[in-house]
């Protein structure tokens, strides 16, 4: 699609006068058939036949032409400008006048449905190409759909997207990936973002604008050093706050200079560019303030959970060493071991937080990596309940068939998994109640989960139960913690491609479950 004259526009006159000569040539066989005056309404005829293809300028030319050819050849005396009857002057002049009009209102039509008709070719072009950047996330992939739309409806010989950098220099982004704007290009591009101003568009009144808005103040090329003049076209994209980027347009490649029509579909192109490069740095912008709203959220929880998880036994500790310590005070042996065992316990307590501090952070840095080999899921369990205490033993409960596969995991990372969910499990639910470990093989996946009695966790809570520091309403009276097991045991089920939910069990209780592809599955039940 070209927004080009016609050919004939630019050779109107010529035009013009082939139509006159033509029609004078075969009106002179019916001149001693018709009457004088008949002849005008024939050349009138031929007038607006002339503006409606080649516009006024030809028209008037047709009109004057028609008012000398009807006077020469079909007013006697004939063949020369001498009018004998003085009401053929009136007829004269008024034909002359007719035909200035008629061709001027002819011609504005034609104009008008020109110009339509270009502009629901530009509407049709501009919903296709904001169609298009809906569905482009990038900045490559938009330059490059409209980058191929401007080569297309104007015939350049190059086009070159040059995006602004927060450095305040310019990006160069074209069709060929390898493309070097040279350095006149790149300069001129580089003063278009400091200045926003466009660079070779051509001259816009308030009679020409057609309707078209943000249209950008213009040099001409000998304006802008090196000052060399040239048909390229250099356009701002300006959005609400700044330059977002400059759409550089090389000449056409039959030489010839972009119309008013070409240069307004390229300001719309323009202010397209501007409009997706505006909201991908806004959306780019809000992301990362969500992130760091999010960040200060999470520190606030960690210093808030992880503080008292520290200080806490911290505090205990110091008491029962302090208390130890008092010399008023004459100790017993067999007073002394509980008060040493629960020391022990609080620096067991405090080693724990801080291991699982470090395993998160671990984790989420992609510093522990997963270090797989085939084991059985009946190893990892005797390993993990070797870790509890004695107490725990008698609560546990085993459902583990003696044919499940072997599952290929880091082992050191799958026993602290299933720790925390047992650890979970048993911190939660009443003394009095069993904990349930099964598994079972399916047919593209194998099974593992931990089972318990407790009060099960609501379906509000189910998606965030995996969350950092997360503790539900069910964790109201229980021991604290810093809400940081399950979500290392999702973290390290993601690692190894599984998956991780929790669900109901009937009349109460809930059951956390851990799946793993096919592909981390050894079948026959041996490593």
């Amino acid at each position: 699609m070209r927004f080009s004259l016609p050919r004939w526009d630019r050779h109107g006159y010529l035009f013009a006068i082939a139509c006159v000569a033509v029609a004078t040539a075969l009106f002179l066989f019916g001149r001693d058939y018709f009457a004088k005056g008949q002849w005008a309404l024939l050349y009138l005829l031929l007038v607006v036949f002339v503006a409606s293809v080649v516009g006024f300028r030809a028209s008037l030319l047709t009109s004057v032409l028609s008012f000398l050819v009807w006077n020469f050849f079909f007013l006697p005396p004939y063949h020369t400008f001498i009018v004998r009857d003085p009401k053929d002057w009136l007829s004269l002049i008024v034909f002359l006048v007719v035909g200035i009009v008629m061709g001027l209102q002819t011609a504005r039509m034609r104009e008008r449905e020109t110009e339509a008709r270009a502009r629901e070719q530009e509407t049709a072009l501009l919903n296709r190409l904001s169609a298009n950047l809906v569905s482009i996330s990038s900045t490559r992939a938009m330059a490059d759909v409209l980058l191929h739309e401007v080569l297309t409806i104007t015939s350049a010989t190059s086009a070159i997207l040059f995006v602004a950098e927060m450095d305040g220099m310019v990006l160069p982004l074209c069709l060929d990936a390898a493309c070097a704007p040279n350095d006149e290009q790149r300069g001129r591009a580089q003063w278009v973002l400091h200045q926003n101003k466009a660079i070779g568009l051509p001259h816009v009144t308030s009679l020409t604008r057609f309707g078209v808005q943000g249209w950008p103040i213009t040099v001409t090329p000998q304006e802008v050093p090196p000052g060399r003049a040239s048909r390229d076209l250099y356009l701002p994209a300006q959005s609400a706050s700044r330059v977002e980027a400059v759409l550089y347009v090389g000449e056409r490649t039959e030489q010839h200079a972009y119309s008013l029509h070409d240069a307004r579909l390229l300001v719309s192109i323009a202010n397209l560019v501007a409009g997706f490069l505006e909201r991908q740095r806004l959306e780019t912008t809000a992301t990362k303030a969500e992130a760091l709203r999010e960040i200060e959220r999470l520190k606030s929880t960690l210093i808030s959970s992880v503080s008292h998880e520290l200080k806490t036994p911290l505090a205990a500790v110091t008491a029962t060493i302090t208390s130890l310590l008092e010399g008023d005070v004459v100790w017993e042996p067999a007073a002394v071991r509980p008060e040493l065992q629960a020391v022990r316990d609080n620096l067991a307590r405090l080693n724990d937080s801080i291991s699982a501090l470090l395993d998160l952070s671990r984790l989420k840095a992609d510093a522990w990596t997963p270090q797989r080999d085939w084991y059985e899921f009946g190893e990892i369990v005797s390993a993990a309940l070797a870790k509890l205490p004695d107490s725990a033993h008698q609560r546990i409960t085993f459902a583990i068939p003696d044919d499940l596969p072997a599952i290929q995991v880091d082992f050191q990372q799958w026993l602290q998994a299933l720790l925390h969910l047992i650890e979970n499990a048993l911190a939660y639910t009443p003394a009095d109640t069993p904990i349930l470990i099964g598994a079972s093989a399916m047919p593209r996946e194998v099974r593992m989960w931990v089972e318990d009695r407790g009060p099960g966790i609501p379906a509000v809570e189910r998606e965030r139960i995996f969350e950092h520091f997360f503790r539900g309403m069910t964790a109201t009276g229980a021991p604290t913690g810093t809400g940081l097991g399950l979500a290392i045991a999702a973290e390290i089920v993601r690692f190894h491609g599984g998956r991780i939910w929790v669900e109901d069990i009937q009349p109460h209780g809930a059951r956390f479950v851990i799946a793993l592809p096919q592909d981390s599955l050894l079948m026959g039940g041996g490593a």
